[in-house]
């Protein structure tokens, strides 16, 4: 065969690959140097906790036909608040649960004043929280026969008040 034609199906064979050399491992940092035995750690600024003085009153308004979740949004702007603060914030807050806390933190306000004596201007909502109460249970009829859950959350609310030391 003088007029032999390359096959397009024969394959060429590769250039060989050239075999990558592995890449030097980087260098670990140095490990940072012990402290000398006599050396003092610095110690990380701690919170500084209010303090407190006289007995802690309470006030609890329990099966509150108000979502915990709903309560919770108004309970954390006045927690840690002095109590006429809170109250004051809680009047002009346009919210159906503020009025509730309102109340409760009130309460709590008059029980401290009238069974423990304690001076109305130096309280502080030193705890608030909302523990979920019973859940009511009822059903909506939807198409075709069936029919869909609807859970009512109620709550329980409590309020703690102190009176803060002065001078802090």
């Amino acid at each position: 065969m003088a007029n032999e034609q390359e096959d397009p199906i024969e394959k060429k064979p590769k250039a060989a690959k050239a075999k990558a050399e592995p890449k030097p491992k980087a260098e670990k940092p140095a490990v940072k140097a012990a402290a000398p035995k006599g050396a003092v750690k610095k110690a990380r600024p701690r919170k500084i906790k209010p303090v407190f003085e006289g007995p802690e009153v309470r006030a609890v308004a329990k099966w509150i036909r108000t979502a915990p979740r709903k309560l919770r949004l108004v309970a954390d702007m006045v927690r840690g608040k002095k109590a006429s603060e809170a109250v004051t914030l809680l009047d002009f807050t346009n919210k159906r649960a503020a009025r509730t806390l309102n109340k409760v933190i009130k309460s709590a306000i008059a029980n401290a004043e009238n069974n423990h004596e304690l001076d109305t201007n130096k309280l502080v909502v030193s705890q608030l929280y909302v523990d979920q109460g019973p859940m009511f249970k009822r059903y909506l009829p939807k198409s075709r026969g069936r029919a869909t859950p609807v859970l009512k959350y109620g709550s329980h609310i409590t309020v703690v008040v102190r009176q803060r030391q002065e001078g802090i």
